[in-house]
C-alpha cells in the first residue's frame, strides 16, 4: 500500500489516480499525524512506500529524516530537490510532476527494497 501525504486534496486525488492506474493500492492522508498512526502499525496496515509533498514537511518544520524513520521507502515531491539528505530509501521527484516520474520512483524503490530483503 502506498501512503500519499499532501496538503491539497486535488493533488492527493491526482496522485492516487496516477498510482492506482498502475495497479497500486493507495491511501490518501492529509497530514503527518495520520501517517504516524498508520505507519506505526497500530492499525494493522502495512505501508510499502510513502509519497510526501515537501510543503507539508515545511509547514510543520519536520525534517525528511523523521519520515525516513517510519521504516519504509519515501518519495519526496519537492520544488527544491537539492536541499534534502541522500538516503538509500529516499527518491526525490521534482515538482511540477511530469509524466510518470512518481510511478517510476515507486517502482524503483519497491524493487530495491525487495532485492535488499532477498539477500
Amino acid at each position: 500500500m502506498i501512503a500519499v501525504v499532501a496538503p491539497e486534496s486535488a493533488f492527493r486525488l491526482s496522485l492516487r489516480f496516477m498510482l492506482e492506474s498502475e495497479g497500486y493500492r493507495v491511501r490518501l492522508l492529509d497530514g503527518l499525524d495520520e501517517l504516524s498512526r498508520l505507519a506505526g502499525g497500530n492499525q494493522g496496515v502495512m505501508v510499502d512506500c510513502i509519497v510526501v509533498d515537501h510543503e507539508i514537511l515545511e509547514e510543520r518544520h519536520i525534517p525528511v529524516a523523521e519520515i525516513l524513520e517510519k521504516g519504509c521507502p519515501v518519495i519526496l515531491l519537492a520544488n527544491a530537490p537539492d536541499v534534502v539528505p541522500q538516503h538509500a530509501w529516499l527518491r526525490i521527484v521534482e515538482k511540477p510532476l511530469l509524466g510518470g516520474a512518481v510511478v517510476r520512483a515507486v517502482q524503483e524503490l519497491l524493487h530495491d527494497e525487495r532485492r535488499a530483503h532477498a539477500t
